[in-house]
C-alpha cells in the first residue's frame, strides 16, 4: 500500500513536472546569461478591416472592397459625386436613370399587366406618379437639411480654403431636384416611347 502511494505521487510530480502552464515566459539558459521570451511571440495577424486611416472615431470602416481604386473611380465617377457638374444636370441625369428604370416594374407587375394595351400607359403614369412624388422628398429633404450655412469652411492644411460642393445648399437642392422632376419623367416618356416601337417588346 505504501509502496503504491510513493508512486502516484511520482507520477503526479512528473505530470507537474511536464505540464507548462499557458501564458508563462519561457526560461532557457544560455552560456551568455537567462534569457526570457513571450509565450506568444509570433506576429499578429493583419486586420483586413480596419478603422479609415488608423483612426476609430471617424466612423468609417476600410475594407478590401470600399479602399480598392476600381470602386474609389466608379463611386467618384457617380453623378452625385461630380462637384465640377451643376446640380440641375446632375440631377437630370439621376432623374433619366430613375424614370426609365421605373416603367419596368410597374408595367409588368402591376394590377393591369393582362390588359392588351393598357398596361403600358398605366404603368408609366405610375412611374411618373412615383417620380413626382420623389422629387417632392428630395425638396423637403433639402429644405430641413441645408436650413443654415457653415460658419466656417473647409481647408487644406496648407490653408487653401476649399470649395463648397454647389449642391450642398438649399439652392442647389432645389436645381437638384427639378433636375431629377425633368429627368425622371424624361426618363419614363422614353420607356413608354420604347414600348411602342420596340418590335421584340410584345
Amino acid at each position: 500500500m505504501m509502496m503504491l502511494q510513493k508512486n502516484v505521487a511520482l507520477q503526479k510530480s512528473a505530470v507537474r513536472s511536464s505540464v507548462k502552464p499557458a501564458g508563462l515566459p519561457k526560461f532557457s539558459r544560455t552560456p551568455r546569461g537567462l534569457t526570457i521570451r513571450a509565450a506568444n511571440e509570433e506576429k499578429k495577424p493583419q486586420q483586413v478591416i480596419q478603422p479609415i486611416n488608423g483612426d476609430p472615431f471617424v466612423g468609417m470602416l476600410e475594407t478590401p472592397v470600399t479602399s480598392a481604386p476600381i470602386v474609389a473611380n466608379y463611386l467618384s465617377n457617380l453623378p452625385a459625386y461630380r462637384t465640377g457638374v451643376a446640380p440641375n444636370l446632375r440631377g437630370v441625369e439621376i432623374g433619366l436613370a430613375h424614370g426609365f428604370l421605373l416603367a419596368g416594374p410597374f408595367i409588368k407587375l402591376g394590377p393591369l399587366r393582362d390588359v392588351p394595351g393598357t398596361a403600358e400607359v398605366v404603368g408609366c403614369m405610375s412611374a411618373a406618379g412615383l417620380v413626382l412624388i420623389l422629387a417632392l422628398c428630395l425638396s423637403l429633404y433639402g429644405n430641413a437639411a441645408f436650413q443654415n450655412q457653415p460658419s466656417m469652411g473647409k481647408k487644406t492644411l496648407s490653408g487653401r480654403p476649399l470649395p463648397q460642393d454647389p449642391l450642398m445648399s438649399e439652392e442647389g437642392w432645389a436645381k437638384f431636384a427639378a433636375g431629377f422632376t425633368v429627368g425622371g419623367l424624361s426618363g419614363v416618356a422614353w420607356a413608354y416611347i420604347l414600348t411602342q416601337i420596340l418590335p421584340y417588346y410584345s
